[in-house]
């Protein structure tokens, strides 16, 4: 059986290692054979190489497809629960390594499911916190954002329209 292995990381400052080998060990263990897939994306919602694994999974090249955690790969548990039943209904297996989940048990796709809703959770438990302390900085008067630069435009340099351009012709005339 062969097996695609996924590893994801935020910033090219992380390394995938961390990833890499536990999921390697894991595919040697089940006797699998495996290709590595790495990608470098953060909050972004269309990940290439995630779905270009999903792809090949789906016209069978693939009959697992393992991951160091269910986050690295899903970011909400809506996405992964429609990808888990449609591969799971094309005979593919997903493994989490670091949550030791093998959803081909009952337990196993019930636990997946929990650890993905609880990811999700924590996302946007960080979202709501990060847009509260923005709010409480705007109470205090700080100024966000970056600072005015030349990619800037400058106020009134925009082209009138003609309809504007007449009237302001007219008006000074009077």
């Amino acid at each position: 059986m062969k097996a695609a292995i996924y590893c994801r990381v935020s910033t090219r400052g992380q390394s995938y290692e961390q990833q890499v080998d536990p999921c390697i060990k894991m595919c040697q263990l089940k006797g699998w054979e495996y290709d590595i897939h790495t990608e470098i994306e953060s909050s972004v919602k269309y990940r290439p190489v995630f779905e270009e694994v999903k792809k090949r999974a789906r016209f069978g090249e693939y009959k697992a497809i393992v991951v160091f955690r269910l986050d690295r790969a899903w970011r909400s548990s809506r996405q992964f629960i429609m990808d888990f039943d449609d591969l799971n209904a094309r005979g593919v297996t997903i493994v989490s390594v670091m949550e030791g989940i093998d959803p081909t048990t009952t337990m196993g796709e019930f636990v997946a499911k929990v650890f993905v809703a609880l990811a999700e959770l924590e996302r946007k438990l960080i979202s709501e916190a990060t847009k509260q302390r923005l709010q409480a900085l705007k109470n205090q008067g700080k100024k966000l954002g970056r600072p005015k630069g030349s990619k800037d435009k400058v106020k009134g340099a925009r082209p009138k329209s003609g309809y504007q351009q007449a009237w302001v012709k007219r008006r000074k005339r009077k």
